[in-house]
């Protein structure tokens, strides 16, 4: 024979049991069917707008003998929109002499050095861009329009951050 508290026990989890299965088939049949109206006109809005740019979707159609509760959920895709906001990359720290770094410096910034317009900006980030950085004088002295009069003119305005080219 049982004890007084076994009996309660068995009668606890008895009555946890039959909510659990209660709560289940509530949920189970909770919502309703969907009307047969009402999934033809969904389809028929899915399809007209696969039809004006859309992905193009597989209208199936409706299924009403099953619960919408045991239905596999449709997978819905939605465009990717990558929005991309370019900002100007920041001035270069500028050292103690405020100098003008020439391995990163933009076409306004390198307008700024006397002698240098903006065909010869322009000539000059070419050449970086198609060769690297310069890092240091010699490299820097290769771009066309710069001879040795402008590397003496620029030699103290100029820096090089990049790693010198041999």
């Amino acid at each position: 024979m049982s004890t007084r508290s076994e009996r309660r026990a068995l009668l606890f989890l008895g009555v946890v049991a039959c909510l659990g299965g209660g709560v289940r088939v509530i949920r189970a049949n909770a919502s309703p069917p969907v009307p047969v109206e009402a999934r033809r006109a969904l389809d028929a809005r899915i399809s007209s707008a696969a039809g004006k740019g859309g992905a193009p979707h597989r209208v199936s159609p409706a299924d009403t003998t099953t619960p919408v509760s045991r239905r596999p959920k449709p997978i819905t895709t939605r465009p990717a929109v990558t929005v991309v906001i370019r900002q100007p990359f920041p001035d270069p720290a500028p050292d103690r002499y405020h100098r003008v770094d020439v391995d990163q410096a933009t076409a306004q910034q390198l307008q700024t050095l006397p002698g240098i317009g903006p065909t010869l900006a322009a000539r000059i980030i070419a050449f970086r861009d198609s060769a690297g950085p310069f890092g240091g004088l010699k490299a820097f002295g290769e771009v066309k329009g710069i001879g040795p009069s402008t590397l003496a003119r620029l030699d103290t305005l100029i820096r090089f951050s990049g790693i010198r080219r041999r």
